[in-house]
């Protein structure tokens, strides 16, 4: 029988944990009650490409399925240091200066853990991908914000002023996220050399340099490795997702490259937190890394090529058909890279329902389970994107992300005239999303007939 007295303990827990996932579960759990279709999550709607899948049954079949070194596979690492050394144009010793994490959204937690003292700060760009906010928590730092803005072409922007007041001796991290969640933007090389310029003022800052999209840029954008602008190298570790590279995000393998002085505490963390990481799916990715810079893999392209494509044609479709055939005045943004595009749903506040707008019990279910991201703007009205995202899941059957929850707390920066949507789902995938988001466009168009 369960004792009375364990229903009356009050423990303390750890002030500094707070749940991030809170901003998801509400459309996860919209989605799963109302049947919706998910712009929402990051997950990408092909599978992984065939070669990769030969490849892990075959690392099965070999016996690569127990502990392996804490820090990576020497397949791999290897592998990783002749590849990114190129690009690097120097010669990376993979034991020292290649670091394999169970993701690269560990790889940013282990990094931080490893290189932070309590009270110093992380300087990062906003808005920017919610997980940040909690491994600066978790490490006992300080965090501040520096605003990308949109200009009047449509570009995501940033002020090197600000980004110079943000900064101070007790600065320890700069975290840069290139290509950019959530706003698909490309730091050019002028913008990348200005934020090294400024770092030169500040010597003892370290940037992580978040790039899981840096092979999937759009539009002959190009990505440039921040590490390989003028003496970069010697204060970055850039990180990489082999998950997102290979559309297999679920084998959660990802990489940081950096000097060896920068990533010895992270070596040390990693085996303690992990002791090993997924085997064969490292062995696979070891022996596909070169595969996917091969013709041939499909209407003779490499792997690469053709996944851009992909991802750029459907980026393509979604805007044009957002911009041209709705009936609510969702306006898409140009997006350079990445997984997503921002939309500007701005115009929308006089044409949702009331509900929405002022109340986050906005269901007709009162006994609903669905959480609830119960938050506000500073002038305590409910945020405009989210009251839209939920407007659109309920009415419309599809889900988006407000943009607002990609910002910290009550940031003065912080704008609710934004959605995030997902570009990475495939083709078929978010022809249906479309659809019913034009439900009533299509239905009105189908009287005129």
């Amino acid at each position: 029988m369960e004792s009375k007295r364990a229903h009356s303990i009050e423990r303390k827990l750890p002030h500094r944990v707070n749940d991030y996932t809170a901003i998801f579960a509400e459309f996860k759990d919209l989605a799963e009650k109302y049947k919706c279709q998910s712009f929402g999550e990051g997950s990408p709607g092909y599978n992984p490409p065939d070669f990769l899948k030969q490849e892990l049954i075959k690392a099965v079949d070999e016996g690569f399925n127990q502990y392996v070194r804490p820090s990576g596979n020497p397949l791999l690492v290897n592998k990783i240091a002749e590849i990114y050394g190129k690009r690097l144009n120097r010669n990376l010793n993979s034991m020292t200066e290649v670091l394999v994490s169970n993701g690269a959204n560990a790889c940013i937690f282990v990094l931080m853990q490893a290189l932070i003292n309590e009270g110093e700060e992380v300087v990062a760009f906003e808005p920017y991908f919610p997980p940040y906010l909690e491994h600066i928590e978790y490490a006992k730092a300080q965090y501040r914000t520096v605003p990308l803005e949109l200009n009047e072409m449509g570009e995501w922007i940033f002020r090197p002023e600000l980004l110079r007041q943000a900064l101070n001796s007790k600065t320890k991290i700069l975290l840069l996220n290139n290509a950019h969640n959530p706003t698909g933007k490309l730091f050019t090389r002028k913008e990348l050399e200005e934020i090294s310029k400024i770092l030169d003022e500040f010597p003892n800052v370290i940037v992580l340099c978040d790039e899981v999209y840096e092979f999937l840029t759009y539009d002959n954008n190009e990505h440039l490795l921040f590490a390989n602008i003028g003496n970069n190298y010697n204060r970055t570790l850039s990180i990489f997702s082999g998950g997102k590279l290979f559309c297999a995000t679920g084998w959660k393998i990802g990489w940081t490259i950096g000097p060896a002085e920068l990533l010895r505490n992270a070596h040390v963390i990693s085996n303690t937190i992990y002791y090993t990481l997924n085997s064969p799916g490292q062995v696979a990715f070891a022996r596909s890394l070169d595969t996917i810079e091969q013709p041939g893999f499909k209407e003779g392209l490499t792997y690469r090529q053709f996944m851009k494509q992909e991802f750029q044609n459907v980026r393509d479709y979604m805007y044009t058909e957002l911009k041209d055939h709705m009936d609510i005045p969702i306006k898409p943004l140009h997006s350079q890279s990445g997984y997503f595009m921002m939309a500007d749903i701005s115009e929308c506040k006089d044409i949702i329902p009331k509900q929405y707008l002022e109340s986050h019990d906005y269901e007709e279910d009162k006994n609903s389970k669905v959480n609830r991201n119960r938050v506000f703007m500073e002038d305590g009205r409910i945020p405009l994107d989210l009251a839209v995202s939920r407007w659109l899941a309920l009415e419309r059957g599809v889900i988006t992300m407000p943009g607002s929850l990609f910002y910290y707390g009550n940031s003065r920066y912080k704008s609710d005239n934004y959605l995030r949507l997902a570009i990475c789902k495939g083709m078929n995938i978010s022809k249906l999303g479309i659809e019913k988001l034009q439900r009533k466009a299509l239905q009105a168009a189908k009287k005129l007939i």
